[in-house]
């Protein structure tokens, strides 16, 4: 039976995060199945087969799948402090993954809503999402 050694996930993310210091978002694609995934695994949970994927440059159009609102500091600045709004969005491509929602009245999000992403400054390997609607407030 061959094996494969799967890669450590440092190197798995390298090119995820190197996207978003560049502006965008990098998911994986199985080139067996055709299933998109992030974060990257060392096989398919599609189609079970190891390391077949290819990287491929996200849309950027998602939308609000699940949030909530943290109203408890759980690490110091410079991470979000209350209130803030954590999300599962759901990028076009089919990945979700976890955020935070910024520029946003958590009163008037809904599940279902377009967001864009907002990369972090300097090119900081980071991305958050706001709404893609301009506020009334």
């Amino acid at each position: 039976m061959n094996t494969v050694t799967p890669e450590p996930v440092s190197a798995r993310l390298r090119h995820y995060l190197a996207g978003l210091s560049e502006g965008e978002i990098r998911i994986t694609r199985c080139t067996a199945c055709g299933r998109t995934q992030l974060p990257p695994r060392s096989a398919c949970p599609g189609c079970h087969v190891p390391g077949l994927f290819t990287w491929e440059r996200a849309s950027g159009r998602a939308t609000v799948w699940s949030f909530c609102v943290f109203h408890k500091a759980y690490l110091p600045p410079p991470a979000p402090q209350p209130p803030y709004t954590v999300a599962v969005v759901e990028l076009a491509e089919g990945p979700r993954l976890v955020t935070n929602l910024v520029d946003a009245e958590p009163h008037t999000l809904r599940v279902g809503e377009p967001v864009v992403p907002v990369f972090g400054p300097d090119g900081a390997a980071e991305v958050r999402f706001r709404p893609e609607r301009v506020h009334p407030y």
